[in-house]
């Protein structure tokens, strides 16, 4: 089939979104299918373009992948310049949709931001194609849970409508918990159109064994610094191990990094480093030197599992789960430590009670955890059955293009596929 994949993240920007989406990608090509990847250009996590003098379009290919790359607006400096550019780049994605010559049988969109959706739902209907819908967080859920939005606000009720509009559009909708399948079938979405596609683990070549450093006991977060992210759990457990020869490293960018670094300076909390964002590869293997990797999430967050959890034990680095809901659950399974969301004092004492132990006994615990995550959570394993059922669209594609082709292939404005 000819797949259209409309996305706002993908590589190279270093985010667990565009990982995600690539996999995606890549699993559709191998299976022999056709995907042209529709998205805009880098700007994740600094919020900026990584290059200037950008063209309206800008093409590329490799293999059965074609990836088009559309001009967005990003000003610096403006209220809302988040809110504008996510709307310029999926205003630029339907009319490519529109305008485009070529002909689709699937239209995928993969979101947040939600307003990719729109993109998709345009896409869809301009080509008649079937539409999958990759829901990496359900809406407005999520910005209800983490406070950024009144649920009987006008926002959440308008998003409230869109979604279920989408919802009932779909041919097959992907969710990434199953907390996540419950919330999108609450919205009167039958089961039979929704399937679990966790966020999982990607192998990583030369990454898998770990070295793990010597000058003192070294806890990492390497994600991004978002909303959902408890930063302020992670400053205060800093102050409460500050004497016990426990570092912490940030590896990561985002919205709540300056208030991160502001209250780092004012409450002087000297055993936190922020290193900023660095390609995925340098972070993985700042995720193999660790101690041990912390995964927190702001309390009310119900439905996440972040990626974070998967990528540490992906390369045998043990974690801390601090979060409740889906998180802890899918922490637990793999043999992660859980504590509560937002409890410091908690995470201090998991922290202090892992720094006892010797560095051997470290690597038992994390390798434990990578051989769970291996038998549990594949990436590649996890695609493959999604495009499987994916190509279970492929009947009523082709009889949708044979009806064309006998009935309508006459009439002025049909796409005819050949």
């Amino acid at each position: 089939m000819k797949i259209l994949f409309v996305t706002h993240f993908y590589p190279p920007e270093p985010c667990a979104a565009a990982t995600r989406v690539a996999t995606f990608v890549a699993a559709l090509a191998d299976a022999g299918h056709d995907v042209t990847v529709v998205t805009n250009f880098p700007s994740f996590p600094c919020g900026r373009f990584s290059e200037r003098g950008l063209p309206l379009v800008r093409v590329g290919e490799s293999g059965r992948v074609r990836t088009v790359r559309l001009f967005s607006l990003l000003l610096s400096g403006i209220p809302g310049k988040r809110m504008l550019h996510w709307a310029s780049a999926a205003a630029a994605a339907s009319v490519y949709a529109l305008a485009t010559r070529e002909a689709y049988d699937v239209v995928i969109v993969s979101s947040p931001p939600l307003s990719v959706a729109l993109a998709g739902l345009v896409a869809a209907w301009r080509h008649r194609a079937k539409l999958v819908v990759d829901v990496r967080d359900v809406f407005p859920d999520i910005a209800i849970a983490m406070g950024a939005w009144k649920r009987d606000g006008f926002l959440a009720r308008a998003v409230e409508k869109f979604v279920r509009l989408l919802y009932n559009r779909a041919d097959l909708i992907v969710a990434v918990t199953p907390t996540a399948i419950s919330q999108i079938a609450q919205r009167g979405v039958d089961a039979s159109r929704i399937v679990l596609a966790r966020n999982a683990a990607e192998r990583f070549p030369g990454a898998s064994t770990r070295n793990g450093r010597h000058n003192g006991f070294t806890a990492i977060y390497a994600g991004n610094l978002g909303l959902a992210t408890d930063v302020d759990v992670l400053a205060d457990a800093a102050a409460l191990v500050a004497m016990d020869d426990i570092t912490i490293e940030i590896v990561g960018d985002g919205a709540q990094k300056a208030r991160l670094e502001e209250r780092l300076r004012s409450q002087r909390i000297r055993n936190v480093v922020m290193r900023g964002s660095v390609p995925r590869q340098e972070a993985m293997t700042r995720l193999c030197d660790a101690d041990v990797s912390i995964v927190p999430l702001r309390k009310g967050i119900e439905e996440a599992v972040p990626t974070k959890l998967y990528d540490s034990l992906s390369v045998g680095c043990p974690a801390i789960v601090v979060a409740d809901g889906e998180a802890k659950r899918e922490g637990a399974a793999l043999g992660a430590i859980c504590t509560p969301a937002g409890d410091a004092h908690a995470l201090a004492r998991a922290l202090r009670q892992l720094a006892r132990l010797e560095r051997a006994e470290l690597r038992r615990l994390g390798e434990s955890g990578r051989a769970r995550l291996e038998r549990r959570a594949d990436r590649a394993g996890i695609m493959q059955e999604l495009v499987a059922r994916i190509g279970g669209l492929r009947r009523a594609v082709s009889s949708r293009i044979s009806e064309q082709r006998d009935h309508r292939k006459d009439e002025p404005g049909v796409l005819v596929r050949k």
